[in-house]
Parts: C-alpha cells; structure tokens; sequence
C-alpha cells in the first residue's frame, strides 16, 4: 500500500507532491494520485508515481489528499468511496468544513490545509487547522507536508475563510497592484520589460525585507518616506483613494464567497 493517495493533481496537488519528494517528506514510490487530464497523468508517470482511478485511489493509502476543485467534490463522492481503514484524510479544498467531508466520506480524521499558488516555488504559506479530530502523528504528518512547500500557520478552522481571502485571493491581488504599478510605469513611458522588473522589484524587495522579521509593514513603509519625498506623495494619494476600504472591502467579499461556498458544498 502507498504511503499517500492524491486526488486531484492540477496545479496544487503536483507542486505538494514535487515539494514533498524534493524535500524528502514522500518517496516518489509510495504516492499514487488521480488525475484527470492525460497531460497531467503523464506528468505524475514522469515523476515516478503510480496513478489510480477514482474511487479506487481512496482505498489506496492510510493518508488521502484532496487536492480538488470544490464543486466537484459532492458527485465525486456520491456514492461514497471505501477509504483505507483509520484512514486521514487531508483536504486543501476551499468551502468543504472538516464536518462537511467527513460526513460525505464517513470519517472524523479531516484535517483542513490552505496553501497558495506559491506552493509550486516552495514559497507558500499555508493554514493549517489546528483544532482537527486526527491523531498527533497525522497533524505532524501534515505539518511536514505542507512545510516542504513554504511556512506553515496553525489556526482553528473558524479562521479558514479569512485565510483564503488574505493568503490564497491576496496572491491575486498582490498581482492586480504589480499589474497597476507596471502600467503607470509604462504610461510614464518606460518600455513593458523594465516596468515588469521594476513593479516585481518593489513588491518582492518588500517581501524580502519583512521575511527577515527584524521590521514591520508600518516600520519600513516610514523607513522608505521622507517627509515632503516622492514615497510620500505617492502614499498621500492612495490613502485619499482609501486604499485601505478598498483592500478591506475585498478581503470582505472573498471571505463571504468562501463561506457561500462551504454552505452550497454540502
């Protein structure tokens, strides 16, 4: 039997998996997944792992990742599939609640797990639930693969919602500023190649800065703004834009259709 079964392996469920190998967390040998796509079966074939056909891959492994898109998550499991016996199943997908996925699949050992896109550059930060129903050596489990792909977060699952809105959907909205920074600098007519290193500069050199620990967000903004100086003109002008509202406003909205979709998932 293999050590952990993956359903799902898009763009998620591949960059944990490659992490976990790199990192020595899994052997290529011991995880066997479902895919849907042929290009993406053929990538886990490349990469040494044994592919199974859903259901039959839930019985497969003690450990089940479900690496699923949420709104096919109900007919995947009508009927519901055998799992492997005290199986744990770990699920990365957002709306479904631990209670929601252990009733559709007849278990209380979920473990809920919110990694970002950057998983697939080991830079993902990911919350992991820390008031689930699974044994210690399953949490640990877990803790170590979610930490072969970036940092992880314990937090109770009530904080999910908010932790998809500002660590998945924030991706995307870092990403809408870079976009915003470049077409400024076009517009002032630097060419699209130095605007895109410049934005991505300023966005990763910040970043950088704030990984280290040693400063905060507030700290080094007032590191960068000399009184009367361009940074402060510049900041004058997104707060008289009410930044802030409007980056509230839509942490707000993507916590309410994550919770929209945990109550239409079940």
């Amino acid at each position: 039997m293999e050590s952990l079964a993956i359903a799902g392996f898009g763009k998620l469920g591949s960059a944990i998996a490659r992490g976990a190998i790199d990192a020595g967390v899994m052997r290529a040998q011991d995880i066997v997944v479902w895919a849907r796509s042929e290009a993406r079966r053929a990538q886990a074939r490349a990469w040494g792992l044994t592919l199974a056909d859903w259901p039959d891959l839930a019985g497969r492994a003690p450990r089940l990742l479900l690496a699923l898109k949420p709104q096919v998550f109900a007919g995947m499991t009508d009927p519901r599939p055998a799992l492997a016996q005290d199986a744990v199943v770990i699920s990365v997908m957002g709306g479904w609640s631990a209670i929601d996925i252990g009733r559709r699949l007849g278990t209380r050992r979920v473990i809920r797990a919110m990694p970002n896109v950057a998983a697939s550059v080991g830079a993902s930060v990911t919350a992991l639930a820390s008031d689930a129903q699974a044994a210690p050596e399953a949490m640990a489990f877990a803790q170590r693969l979610f930490a072969a792909v970036g940092k992880v977060v314990a937090m109770p699952e009530s904080d999910f919602d908010t932790a998809t809105a500002v660590g998945a959907s924030g991706v995307g909205f870092a990403c809408l500023f870079v976009e915003a920074l470049e077409q400024a600098a076009q517009q002032a007519g630097m060419d699209a190649a130095a605007a895109r290193e410049m934005a991505v500069g300023a966005i990763s050199g910040a970043a950088s800065c704030l990984r280290t620990g040693q400063v905060s967000p507030d700290e080094l903004r007032r590191q960068v703004t000399s009184p009367a100086g361009t940074t402060a003109a510049g900041l004058q002008t997104l707060e008289d834009g009410q930044l802030a509202q409007l980056v509230q406003k839509a942490v707000d909205a993507a916590r309410a259709r994550a919770s929209e979709l945990g109550r239409t998932s079940a």
